[in-house]
């Protein structure tokens, strides 16, 4: 894991979307994709719940996402 990767989940969580923070990011939305696939790789669980009009943190995605707040 590294602070890129906390940024880039810190960018969807905020924005609500894989899109937009890739936009805000100035990187794709497949890299985007990929980047947050392996950060959930490393930590064994999912973080977000992915559906077609609405992303939104899991449980385990909620308390990373503190944690994450307060590394960045």
């Amino acid at each position: 894991m590294d602070v890129k990767q906390l940024k880039y989940f810190i960018e969807v969580t905020k924005s609500g979307s894989f899109t937009r923070a890739a936009n805000q990011l100035y990187i794709t939305q497949p890299a985007i994709s990929r980047i947050i696939k392996s950060l959930e790789d490393e930590l064994g669980v999912p973080l977000f719940v992915r559906s077609r009009k609405h992303l939104s943190l899991t449980e385990a995605g909620k308390v990373f996402y503190n944690h994450a707040q307060q590394m960045e």
